[in-house]
């Protein structure tokens, strides 16, 4: 058991922050404010779902009386609830929610005593990151049903950058065809539709051009 009498000072003692915060984070995104607002508006929505999982998984820690499976179906509900009416939720949706709800899961068991995977901050880190899968893979499935042909990679060019998207960025390829990034194949920043590991995923903040 956590040696923490309440979820509020859970929050305060987790220590180095991990998310930005969402205007933040997205803001450097080679995208329009019409899109950067979109993720933003995604990303509360998620973040607020989120919490409450966390805080209800924090509780259920706290009794060592953790049922995983209902942990796992309510942070798959918190995802779809966040996205109803804003994202069409396709069989890859689908897929791609049932798969985060179980390396959500596994990823706490892994890290049971640490408070950081109860927190606000893991939450907010979760949001954008799945606000900005869900509206891309959205783009791409809109420009290839609005026909677009072609697709180039737009890569942010900072500190934060991996090296390997920073050598995939600026390549145009047909629309059909997938990105080498990694080693990985990839439609469009954070598929993983193709078996791309994490280490090509979390906190990529590339982007896509179609034409």
């Amino acid at each position: 058991m956590l040696d923490i009498n309440d979820y509020d000072e859970l929050n305060e003692v987790v220590g180095m922050k991990r998310s930005e915060d969402y205007s933040d984070y997205f803001d450097v995104m080679e995208i329009s404010d019409e899109e950067k607002g979109k993720r933003i508006d995604l990303a509360e929505k998620l973040g607020d779902n989120f919490l409450l999982v966390l805080a209800f998984l924090f509780t259920m820690q706290q009794y060592q009386e953790i049922e995983w499976e209902t942990i796992r179906i309510r942070f798959e509900n918190a995802y779809k609830n966040a996205i109803d009416n804003v994202i069409e939720t396709d069989e890859y949706m689908e897929s791609y929610i049932l798969n985060f709800s179980h390396n959500a899961i596994e990823s706490t068991q892994s890290h049971v005593d640490d408070p950081y995977y109860y927190s606000m901050d893991r939450s907010r880190l979760m949001a954008e990151n799945e606000s900005n899968m869900a509206w891309n893979y959205s783009d791409y499935r809109e420009a290839v049903r609005s026909g677009k042909t072609r697709k180039r990679w737009v890569d942010i060019r900072d500190r934060k950058e991996r090296d390997s998207h920073r050598k995939v960025g600026g390549t145009i390829k047909p629309i059909g065809e997938p990105f080498t990034v990694g080693g990985y194949y990839m439609d469009f920043p954070k598929d993983d539709s193709y078996g791309a590991d994490a280490s090509q995923i979390a906190n990529c903040r590339c982007s896509i051009i179609y034409y």
